[in-house]
């Protein structure tokens, strides 16, 4: 097991183990005894900043929360070799093996929901799953368009791009009301391991995990967000369409960032799945 830090946000504590031969730091909430959820953040965030406030609620709800820094995020170790989605997975087959975990739901948020998929298509403990504010599979056109922003990325420099990047991620008004949670984003993107960033960025080329989730005969539950600017509502809807007996949530009056913007819906809408509830949006 992991052994604590000392660092903790709100109910949960950070804390450190080895797995797939790399230190990987993880976030928990919850008693050891409660059944496990694994929380995967998106690309351009950590742990604490995406779930910290889902985390609780899920401890309220019964459950063990637990959320990793993928590879290169946070105090997990950063390797030089190209990430990708199918290593992100085997990190995390192996980081569930470390800690006891046999079966648990998996939620997935935008990166995190192929990186989901992934880990479906390689290991049996994945129980169910929530695909939020992300799809399964990489596009021709998705990886052109990533690598003309990274280029970009380039000249612009590390504060200029995160404040690019803080546009597009969180709705116009919801943004304007916030204006320090914005700031707060901004400094601590600039502040990333930028190399690491940039391979997160394109870890994703040539995956296609549709096929995978559709035949996996697992519960699953797609969240979309109405004001999206990366995840299509009419995608979002088909491919929970796609999935056979898939649930479909919808958060009203939001951007991306679905735990940040709306976190009471986005729990709402969780715990309801986690719990065995069936009333889709």
């Amino acid at each position: 097991m992991g052994d604590g830090t000392g660092a903790g946000f709100g109910l949960a504590q950070m804390r450190t183990i080895q797995a797939n031969g790399i230190s990987m730091d993880y976030a928990e909430a919850g008693g050891p005894a409660a059944p496990p959820v694994l929380l995967i953040h998106g690309l351009g965030w950590d742990a604490w900043r995406l779930w910290r406030g889902v985390m609780p609620a899920l401890e309220a709800a019964g459950f063990r929360a637990i959320a990793p820094n993928l590879r290169g995020v946070g105090g997990t170790e950063a390797t030089e070799a190209a990430y990708t989605t199918e290593l992100y997975a085997q990190d995390l087959e192996a980081f569930l093996a470390a800690l006891g975990i046999t079966r648990a739901p998996v939620v997935g948020f935008s990166m995190g929901a192929s990186i989901a998929g992934a880990l479906v298509a390689r290991s049996a403990r994945v129980s169910a799953l929530t695909l939020a504010c992300g799809g399964l599979h990489a596009t021709e056109a998705g990886r052109r368009e990533v690598e003309e922003m990274l280029a970009r990325a380039g000249t612009l420099g590390p504060l200029a791009f995160a404040a690019e990047q803080a546009e597009a991620i969180f709705r116009t008004a919801w943004a304007g009301a916030n204006p320090d949670a914005v700031e707060d984003f901004k400094e601590w993107r600039a502040a990333m391991n930028q190399s690491a960033l940039f391979r997160a960025f394109r870890s994703g080329y040539g995956a296609d995990y549709r096929a995978t989730v559709r035949e996996a005969g697992l519960p699953v539950q797609v969240i979309a967000a109405d004001a999206d600017a990366f995840c299509d509502l009419d995608d979002m809807r088909a491919m929970a369409a796609s999935i056979p007996g898939a649930r479909f949530d919808v958060i009203r009056e939001c951007g991306h960032m679905a735990t940040i913007e709306q976190l009471d819906a986005f729990n709402a809408v969780l715990t309801d799945f986690l719990t065995g509830g069936r009333g889709a949006a």
